[in-house]
């Protein structure tokens, strides 16, 4: 059942945090609550040291306004993702500066190394409010349901392992879906967008799918698994594309031949704005090159904006949104 007082607060903190609304005039017309109700939760979240005042707000007339902010130190997000022989993870506040990162060799297996890692933030001074975890596998609900690369993480629910672990709210997304939503909160003229992030990665390829905004999953997960489209009579997208050299290096014939079907597959079906290519696989001049490609397969009017985009920023920033967002819908009211 929904606590109406929670999901006001929840909503508080997201104004306040996502959205930089700082006063309480401007939270009570955006959240649609008056004015004394709103003032009675920052009171109460500035006790709790989970608000704190900023001083004066400039007002087109009569007297300036309170200015409130969160307290970056309340609580922090561990992010991580896993890629190949290795861990990487940030710790960061809620405004997603970086206090600490690192990177993890895998030893043992990924579950093993991934355990180790996250107990090492038991005896952490600071507190943490969330997990948020990224891994190149099909995901549904936390669960990992496609992972060919990672074994010991086959068909896991890895969201409810890693709870009963630390204690601590968790959530789980794919790399590339992660990188999508990322993105798309990066450069805010695409919020409202529809986009297709491709990453052909150290495990092979995979996209990330936004639709008007929307991170599409589709029903089991299994969404962006480009590596099985059938897109040649005697071979899949994977086949065409296997032998790419692993890094940023000039595309082959057939490799440009197989992205630009597979970008002219999208057009024809999701018929997006935005086609991302990852920095970590290609370097700009691949892109005309593509973009010919298409042009054999559909008219060119219809061939969405080819741009590489920085995977790793994309991929934390993705991933530090979704940490920030459970974090802030999970503290429980007066908890310190």
């Amino acid at each position: 059942m929904k606590d109406p007082q929670h999901e006001l607060l929840v909503d508080i903190r997201k104004q306040i945090v996502l959205h930089n609304v700082s006063t309480i005039s401007e939270l009570s017309m955006v959240t649609h609550v008056s004015f004394p109700t709103v003032k009675k939760i920052i009171d109460d979240m500035i006790e709790y040291g989970e608000v704190i005042e900023h001083g004066q707000h400039a007002s087109k007339g009569g007297r300036p306004a309170k200015s409130y902010g969160y307290n970056p130190t309340f609580r922090h997000c561990l992010t991580l993702y896993i890629e190949a022989s290795e861990i990487h993870y940030r710790l960061i506040d809620c405004q997603t500066q970086i206090l600490e990162e690192g990177v993890t060799l895998v030893k043992g297996t990924h579950l093993e190394t991934l355990g180790k890692l996250v107990d090492t933030f038991d005896e952490h001074t600071i507190k943490i409010g969330a997990i948020s975890v990224g891994v190149a596998a099909a995901v549904d609900t936390g669960r990992i349901v496609f992972a060919p690369e990672y074994p010991s993480l086959a068909h896991l629910d890895l969201k409810n392992w890693l709870m009963e672990r630390t204690g601590l709210p968790v959530v789980i997304e794919n790399d590339m879906n992660a990188a999508v939503y990322g993105f798309s909160i990066r450069d805010e003229t695409t919020t409202h967008q529809s986009i297709v992030y491709l990453g052909l990665g150290k495990n092979g390829p995979g996209a990330g799918i936004l639709l008007d905004g929307h991170v599409a999953r589709g029903q089991s997960g299994f969404s962006g698994e480009v590596s099985f489209l059938p897109l040649y009579n005697d071979a899949s997208f994977y086949d065409r594309i296997k032998n790419k050299p692993y890094g940023p290096h000039l595309l082959r014939k057939e490799e440009i031949d197989a992205l630009g079907r597979l970008v002219a597959t999208f057009a024809a079906t999701l018929n997006p704005h935005t086609f991302i290519f990852s920095d970590v696989d290609l370097v700009l001049d691949d892109l005309s090159h593509i973009s010919r490609a298409c042009d054999r397969y559909l008219p060119s009017r219809h061939i969405p904006r080819l741009q590489i985009g920085e995977w790793e920023e994309d991929y934390f920033f993705g991933l530090a949104r979704l940490g920030i967002e459970l974090m802030l819908e999970t503290i429980p009211r007066g908890d310190v």
